[in-house]
């Protein structure tokens, strides 16, 4: 996100120490390369008119760090009516700050955060929902700011990736598991995954793997950025992936219908038909889901159930 414009309500008697807090925003977002600016004003009432603008991520890293570090405690620890401050000022403002940028803000823990009573680890927001790209996000995140080094980033990454592969193949707790590499086998004919990916998991893996024999003890910054900035499309396309087989049905005015899974459609039985079972035993060619489940929303092969056009196009639309 590069930045967004926001309407904040708060108690309009705590406007000083809202401002107070701005102004802490503002000094902390600073410090980036690529500085985060917060401007605010106030149109009285209680509400602030807020303007955030960042460049890539870095809205992100200045909101996840004031978690991870503990910024917002520690700031909280500075004032004299601490109780009222944090519940009618700091609180209302960052939560709305959060819950407008990332999907999964995590901003029902807040007060704990801010109180101290919650780890910096845990409940910190991001963009990712599923388990283990929220996991990678926020892993990524402390290696990004300093936190860890790029031997614990890789060790964090490759623990991560080996319970993820061995859960979508639905791996019993204390059976042997197989070696990484028919970990991945087995989870490309039942799963998305693209190659850019595989290869990712085998080069985080290999890294990890020479650590423990001595052979090499880490991997370029500027390596690990890249598989990272794949690692967020990919974790991100999940999501999305995951959302999409929610939906199941597709409503028009005056009736349903079940959603067409891939390998379902008339238009994938003809081609099937035509050119073979390879048609649709490869991925969808756009969004890239494997046979048996409901194509990723937006796909331009869909094909809707009610009128047998694309569903992309038509007037019928997804309802849970």
């Amino acid at each position: 996100m590069a930045g967004y414009d926001q309407k904040i309500k708060i108690r309009a008697k705590f406007e000083k120490e809202a401002r107070s807090f701005f102004s802490f925003l503002q000094r902390v977002g600073k410090k980036y390369s690529r500085p985060v600016r917060i401007r605010y004003r106030y149109l009285g009432q209680g509400y602030f008119y807020v303007n955030v603008d960042g460049g890539s991520g870095g809205i992100d890293a200045l909101f996840q760090e004031l978690i991870l570090n503990r910024g917002l405690y520690y700031y909280s620890c500075t004032l004299s009516n601490k109780k009222e401050t944090i519940s009618f000022a700091i609180l209302p403002i960052f939560r709305q700050l959060i819950d407008y940028a990332f999907e999964n803000p995590k901003s029902r823990f807040l007060r704990k955060h801010i109180l101290g009573k919650y780890s910096q680890k845990d409940f910190v927001p991001s963009r990712i929902k599923n388990s283990y790209g929220y996991d990678f996000e926020i892993l990524f995140r402390r290696w990004d700011l300093k936190i860890i080094s790029n031997k614990n980033y890789v060790i964090g990454l490759d623990a991560i990736f080996t319970n993820f592969l061995l859960d979508k193949i639905k791996h019993r707790t204390g059976e042997k598991s197989g070696r990484f590499q028919s970990l991945i086998n087995s989870i490309k004919k039942m799963f998305v995954f693209d190659s850019i990916t595989e290869e990712n998991f085998k080069k985080i893996h290999k890294i990890r793997t020479g650590m423990l024999h001595r052979l090499e003890s880490s991997s370029s910054t500027d390596e690990l950025y890249d598989i990272s900035n794949n690692l967020f499309r990919y974790f991100e396309y999940l999501d999305e992936f995951e959302e999409s087989q929610l939906l199941k049905c597709v409503h028009g005015r005056k009736r349903k219908a079940r959603r067409f899974k891939y390998g379902e459609s008339i238009w994938e039985k003809e081609g099937e038909k035509e050119y073979g079972s390879a048609v649709v035993n490869q991925p969808c060619h756009d969004c890239g889901v494997t046979r048996g489940f409901f194509h990723v929303t937006g796909c331009d092969f869909e094909q809707c159930p009610i009128c047998r056009q694309q569903l992309l196009g038509c007037s019928h639309h997804f309802r849970y």
